[in-house]
């Protein structure tokens, strides 16, 4: 029944067209399952040289002086000799050896290695967890930098470790069976990996018959990504990241059948998703800081890759990643965090280390380097293994008031500077995510968000889990996650599945105002209106009084409605209430004080299992208890929920 469920509500999201090109595919799928290419005729010559990103393995004698990275990249060598794994908040059982590339850690079942790929159902099979666990690790992301700590140090039996891996996961692995051959973006992801340990290491550790195998093994996976692109609605980040290994593998691997076509043919691509999944005003189309970045990483090292390889990218594409870069600039606090806006995996395409990082932050280092815009660099700037591919670029920090707004990607982010201190506020008034099925975005039509000091205080619930995550992946998604008004405590736009909606929230501009002491934003929605006969309508701005003042209003026909508007306060803050109103410290330092000026009832709100309410996801896989400030009451059109809130004291 939620495999039936699923596909009617994903066939609701397709045009006739998308429906024609599924059948199309599907027919593909067929015919692969009983012809498969002879590798031999997809190559013309043997892999001499070896492919290599240009520049990589020069640029890594920059990296000599990082003795933390390096430590890093040795300390993950050593768990790896060990059979010790972890990503996404799991560890991986113990296995002295080579890993088991189809084991899922939280059941310590495996995921099945022999069947056609497309025979494998993978969105949700609770006796095996989340295949993003299985992925994670057939990326081969761990030999990014454990092929830099063997080439950097000259460890011959850690590359040789390293090849050991690649060849034990072709073994395990075979062409087009198995669940690490369903998706497109985890072969884009592994041909990246698969590059940069050619680059670093290839030379000294390959044999002539591994290179074969190797040579045989990027065939397969140029192959299955030309025959199966993403399309139509699910034309996103995958759609950049299947397009951006067959560009790297056109320009970097000459050899391959096609090679020449897969170049040309996806770089018209990327350049056409570059415009089409960037707004013009730089917000990434998937309303998500770290989608964006791991967009703007695929194609930065395309254009890159390209440019050092006599095949230069237009100057139309270097803008637009430029205006991507501001974008996420302006979101970016003094510490160098950005609000944690709709859906978030960790996903990366150069690799440094495992685990949680600044990702947001990495991807503006590189794009500054790259592009030579030293302003679009952030406040901090730590090694990475990327640096050795772009450049380092030097911290940029700003210090001076800011008003930015997107209209188009649907963000207003003011800085300004209170007794010294980084006020950075974000409100979103954009549209919910991109394509039908908005796989990405959350119900978070017209949050707040604040930031003081480089400190995130009111903060975005978080992602958690994926196919897997069930009810915990509705609520994370839904309105009363966020900094926002709830009717009824139903969320402003309706999920469909963990990766689609059937009713999306619209958010319209109203008013913005520069000025320092009196700027402003107004924005509504219309994800009530049909329910209810409301639209929610909410003003943030800064009084005279020094404050800033948040109005929330109903406008329609509609009669009065329970609503709700929460805060949910960052972990390891305390709040507590106090005459003057709910005020939000850090030990003894206060923060924020919310002061309700209207006819709402105040209350904090500690975790709950059922209902599920007030939790905080700081990275994937992870929950963690949190505190939400809620006002509730009764609400109709022509009254206002008014506060103020005070970062001065």
């Amino acid at each position: 029944m939620d495999g039936l469920a699923w596909l009617v509500n994903r066939l609701a999201a397709m045009s006739p067209a998308e429906i024609a090109f599924r059948f199309g595919e599907q027919f593909k799928r067929t015919v692969s399952r009983y012809h498969r290419p002879d590798f031999s005729r997809l190559v013309n010559g043997p892999l001499d040289p070896l492919p290599a990103l240009p520049g990589l393995a020069e640029g890594l004698k920059t990296l000599t002086d990082a003795g933390q990275l390096r430590r890093d990249w040795r300390c993950l060598a050593e768990q790896m000799q060990q059979g010790r794994f972890r990503a996404l908040g799991v560890t991986w059982p113990d296995r002295p050896g080579l890993p088991d590339w189809h084991l899922d850690p939280t059941s310590g079942t495996r995921w099945p290695s022999q069947p056609y790929c497309f025979d494998v159902p993978y969105r949700y099979v609770p006796d095996r967890g989340d295949v993003k666990l299985v992925h994670e690790l057939n990326r081969l992301q761990h030999l990014q930098p454990m092929a830099a700590a063997a080439a950097i140090e000259g460890d011959v039996d850690l590359a040789a470790l390293v090849v050991g891996h690649i060849e034990s996961w072709i073994d395990a692995n075979p062409s087009f069976q198995g669940v690490n051959w369903t998706s497109g973006i985890e072969l884009a992801l592994r041909v990246v990996s698969l590059l940069v340990v050619t680059t670093l290491i290839g030379n000294q550790a390959y044999s002539k018959e591994f290179n074969q195998r190797l040579q045989h093994c990027l065939a397969a996976h140029g192959y299955w990504l030309a025959r199966f692109p993403s399309r139509f609605s699910s034309a996103n980040n995958h759609r950049i990241a299947e397009a951006g290994a067959l560009y790297l593998l056109g320009r970097l691997v000459p050899t391959l059948h096609g090679a020449g076509r897969w170049a040309a043919n996806s770089k018209g691509i990327l350049e056409a998703e570059l415009m089409l999944q960037f707004h013009a005003d730089g917000v990434g189309s998937e309303q998500s800081p770290t989608y964006a970045a791991f967009s703007l990483e695929w194609i930065l090292l395309c254009a890159t890759v390209g440019g050092r390889s006599g095949d230069p990218w237009s100057d139309t594409s270097w803008r637009r990643l430029a205006q991507a870069g501001s974008q996420l600039r302006a979101i970016t606090d003094a510490a160098g965090n950005q609000p944690r806006i709709g859906d978030d995996d960790e996903g990366r395409v150069l690799c440094s280390q495992l685990g949680p990082d600044a990702y947001v932050d990495i991807v503006l280092a590189f794009l500054a380097a790259a592009a030579q815009q030293p302003e679009l660099a952030p406040p901090r700037v730590e090694p990475h293994l990327g640096q050795a591919l772009f450049g380092r670029a030097n911290p940029a920090r700003r210090d001076s008031y800011e008003y930015a707004s997107f209209p188009a990607g649907g963000y207003t982010a003011v800085r300004e500077w209170r007794q010294g201190k980084e006020n950075l506020w974000v409100m979103d008034h954009g549209p919910l995510g991109y394509l039908s099925i908005a796989a990405h975005g959350h119900a978070d039509a017209l949050s707040v968000w604040l930031h003081i000091d480089g400190r995130p205080v009111l903060v975005d619930a978080g992602t958690y889990l994926y196919h897997s995550g069930g009810a915990w992946r509705e609520f994370f998604r839904s309105t009363i996650a966020h900094n926002t008004l709830a009717i009824r405590g139903e969320s402003s736009s309706t999920t469909a599945g963990a990766f689609n909606w059937s009713q999306k929230a619209e958010c319209r501009l109203l008013a913005t105002a520069e000025e320092v002491d009196d700027w402003c934003v107004e924005a509504e929605h219309d994800g009530y209106e049909k329910r209810f006969g409301f639209r929610h309508r909410r003003r943030l701005e800064r009084t005279s009084q020094g404050s800033i003042r948040l109005t929330d209003s109903l406008h329609g026909q509609g009669v009065s409605e329970q609503i709700e508007i929460g805060f949910l306060i960052a972990p390891g803050l305390d709040i507590r209430h106090t005459t003057d109103g709910w005020l939000v410290s850090a030990e003894e330092e206060s923060l924020l004080l919310i002061a309700d000026i209207g006819h709402l009832q105040g209350r904090v709100e500690n975790a709950l299992d059922e209902p599920k309410r007030s939790w905080h996801s700081p990275a994937f896989g992870e929950r963690i208890p949190a505190q939400r400030l809620v006002f509730t009451g009764r609400m109709t059109a022509g009254q206002n929920a008014t506060f103020d809130l005070t970062t001065q004291f």
